[in-house]
């Protein structure tokens, strides 16, 4: 595998041919997000900042013993990446990888089960825009800061919503990914806030503007995330795909 320059990334193979939600390597392959790319003719490897990766392309096959050696070499690795692999392969002996192996889970939208929902906060909370003290907030698994340069680009690709209380941000909707007409929501509740509500009541002020903006709002999580899963799925969310995901460690 062969790493390319920025400036070759448009050489890569077609995301659009992907059966699955691949925001996170748009976002790399279009210059919004750090990351790196690898590719071996009609195969290639991207890897987003944040640790998501994916192998894709019509010459999967052909190139799987290439790929396996650079996953498993895992050289260029310096946090644990976490490896989709683009369905029509999935055939293909992954497990040979030796990593953990999880399930990711894909959505659909349904705008008649969301409704005209509008959010719900418990007494002294309030919503707000996210503002840039937001943009990277302590003690949370995720920020927006994982997926974008910086806060402007954030904020111009459909921001955040923040639950706020005597100028403490307790939870946080954001744009992970943007491109088109779809917009990937990230969420995270601070420990300190958890059990209140707030994700709900971020997340459902996130889809609505979503809507208003002519967006289509997409989900994405692991299976074994289960808060994740209920949640999205009590907003209007529907299971389309369920997919094999990686855990290579570094």
């Amino acid at each position: 595998m062969i790493e390319l320059s920025a400036a070759a990334f448009s050489s890569v193979p077609p995301l659009d041919d992907v059966p699955i939600f691949t925001g996170f390597a748009c976002a790399v392959l279009d210059g919004l997000a750090d990351g790196r790319v690898w590719c071996d003719g009609a195969a290639a490897h991207t890897l987003h900042g944040y640790g998501m990766s994916l192998v894709w392309g019509e010459g999967v096959g052909r190139a799987f013993p290439a790929l396996l050696e650079h996953l498993k070499a895992g050289a260029y690795r310096d946090k644990d990446e976490w490896l989709q692999v683009d369905p029509r392969w999935q055939h293909l002996d992954w497990d040979r990888l030796q990593a953990e192996r999880f399930t990711r889970v894909n959505f659909r939208f349904d705008r008649a089960a969301f409704g005209a929902r509008t959010p719900v906060l418990p007494p002294g909370w309030s919503l707000v825009a996210m503002g840039e003290s937001a943009f990277d907030l302590p003690d949370v698994h995720v920020t927006p800061r994982a997926f974008w340069r910086n806060f402007t680009a954030c904020c111009d690709h459909g921001g955040g919503m923040c639950a706020v209380k005597d100028g403490e941000v307790g939870a946080i909707a954001f744009s992970a990914t943007r491109a088109d007409d779809w917009l990937e929501i990230g969420i995270e509740t601070r420990a300190a806030f958890r059990g209140q509500g707030l994700a709900r009541a971020v997340a459902t002020a996130m889809i609505a503007n979503c809507l208003a903006s002519g967006l289509t709002p997409v989900w994405a999580c692991r299976k074994q995330n289960t808060a994740s899963l209920m949640l999205a799925q009590s907003l209007g969310f529907v299971v389309t795909k369920e997919v094999p995901f990686y855990r290579l460690t570094r």
